[in-house]
């Protein structure tokens, strides 16, 4: 950026006469620039620390959060097991009590069948004598 040109009035009064800055003058300039992008720097780092610090608050805000989740899904998941465990072992012994049913079951079905056979036989024995003693006798 060039620094700005010095008007000053003119002897004869009659409007403004452009002067050249001397050396002086373009350092005093070139110094307040320097110090404006020193101050801007310094207000922007001074932004960017704050986001900075902000961002990394958030960060271990989360963190806290994540951990907490993770606790209580934890927790969470060794009830469900817990339960899960204890109603496999329900089906488990209800299978089991069934199957002991079953097999009673299947021995009253088989002595049924026993007993329907044998009585079956006893009865046509039965019939089989008397008819023969009926024949014999009469």
């Amino acid at each position: 950026m060039v620094p700005p040109r010095m008007c000053r009035p003119s002897v004869w009064g009659c409007g403004m006469a452009e002067e050249q800055p001397n050396e002086q003058q373009q350092q005093i300039w070139l110094a307040g620039q320097v110090a404006d992008v020193r101050r801007i720097a310094e207000v922007g780092f001074t932004d960017v620390r704050g986001q900075l610090a902000l961002i990394l608050q958030q960060v271990a805000h989360g963190e806290r959060q994540h951990a907490a989740l993770a606790t209580t899904v934890a927790d969470n998941h060794k009830v469900v097991t817990e339960r899960l465990d204890e109603h496999a072992q329900k089906i488990q012994e209800a299978a089991e009590a069934r199957a002991g049913e079953r097999a009673r079951v299947q021995t009253m079905a088989d002595q049924a069948k026993r007993f329907s056979t044998w009585a079956a036989i006893g009865i046509s024995a039965v019939f089989g004598v008397l008819g023969v003693v009926f024949k014999l006798w009469g």
